[in-house]
């Protein structure tokens, strides 16, 4: 809920635009969604994961850049 003054159509300007780009990245037991930053850097979206442990690394909460590289299907 977000209470303003402003008039919504000001305060949700250009957020139709933002279309991210998400990619599912294997990560020990589970997967990390990330959504691409840049070229090799992507923010963590979500985890994927059923082990308890993964959930407590400070690499997978959410909002973390990570570096990566994509790799090319052959």
């Amino acid at each position: 809920m977000l209470w303003t003054i402003v008039p919504l159509n000001i305060v949700m300007d250009g957020s139709d635009l933002h279309q991210p780009t998400y990619t599912e990245i294997p990560w020990k037991s589970g997967i990390l969604l990330v959504e691409e930053t840049g070229q090799n850097t992507a923010r963590v979206v979500r985890l994927l994961s059923t082990d308890p442990a993964d959930y407590l690394e400070p690499a997978t909460q959410p909002g973390k850049i990570l570096e990566y590289s994509k790799k090319k299907p052959v």
